[in-house]
């Protein structure tokens, strides 16, 4: 550009003698003007290259919304429907005292365990065939291990049902996440997956915890039956050293020599 200027200002200087009583030119104003032109023209360059590049950043910015999506809604993603449900089930997991409150002992009487253990009937005859019934409170002990495994099992069959729901739905969410067209969509199913797996440890964790409370109720049975034989071991002890007094006391030994009961007598030559 510089050039240019130049060349156009060196044939203007030579043409003016040619031409000096017909035109006269302001040869510093023309040369400012035309500096000034020429910067001009290199600023409107310039903002032209500003404008492109603001037009590509727009466009780079749409691209990346529509890649981003609505961050809002996830009640419509796949797997979602199935977690909440889940979620909004109430656990099969009985408190102590709910499960106390139906020991009452008679509820052991003609229970096989499914056919595996023979049963106990509420009565028994005596000698003379005559029904007696049974005291409830001698069994209330193992009528409470046996709520508590009741228990367990209800527990368990609920958990496998529920853990195959949750495994098609973590299956769904992990299909609908390799297939999501936006980051939004791809972000939302993740959460809903991370939720999903954290919904099946947690289902996994009710067995585990069922299965504890049966432990401990064993534990407790054998605990208690423990210190009963304890206690009755101690009463058999006292009542035997007891009984030994009362015998030693009214039943005095009386010891003599036997030597007074023999006589002498002279054998004859």
């Amino acid at each position: 550009m510089k050039k240019i200027i130049a060349l156009i200002l060196f044939g203007m200087a030579t043409a003016v003698p040619a031409f000096s009583q017909m035109v006269v030119l302001d040869m510093p104003n023309l040369m400012q003007s035309i500096l000034n032109y020429a910067a001009m023209g290199e600023q409107i360059a310039k903002q032209a290259v500003q404008i492109s590049n603001q037009v590509q950043q727009i466009r780079q910015f749409e691209t990346q919304l529509q890649r981003m999506g609505d961050m809002a809604s996830v009640r419509s993603l796949v797997g979602f429907s199935q977690f909440r449900s889940d979620l909004n089930l109430p656990t099969q997991i009985r408190t102590w005292a709910d499960s106390l409150s139906r020991v009452d002992g008679s509820g052991l009487f003609g229970d096989t365990r499914g056919g595996v253990y023979r049963p106990v009937t509420p009565q028994f005859p005596n000698y003379d065939g005559a029904p007696i019934d049974r005291d409830p409170q001698v069994f209330k002990q193992a009528h409470d291990v046996t709520v508590s495994v009741d228990d367990f099992k209800a527990v368990q069959s609920d958990v496998y049902t529920r853990r195959e729901d949750l495994k098609r739905a973590i299956a769904s969410t992990s299909d609908a996440l390799q297939a999501a067209s936006t980051e939004a969509e791809e972000q939302k199913l993740q959460a809903v997956l991370n939720a999903q797996y954290g919904q099946l440890a947690a289902v996994d964790g009710e067995v585990a915890l069922s299965a504890a409370e049966v432990q401990v109720k064993a534990a407790e049975a054998t605990a208690m039956n423990n210190a009963q034989a304890e206690a009755d071991a101690e009463a058999r002890r006292h009542l035997a050293q007891q009984e030994a007094t009362k015998i030693s006391t009214a039943f005095k030994p009386r010891y003599e020599c036997l030597l007074q009961y023999v006589t002498e007598r002279q054998l004859s030559p």
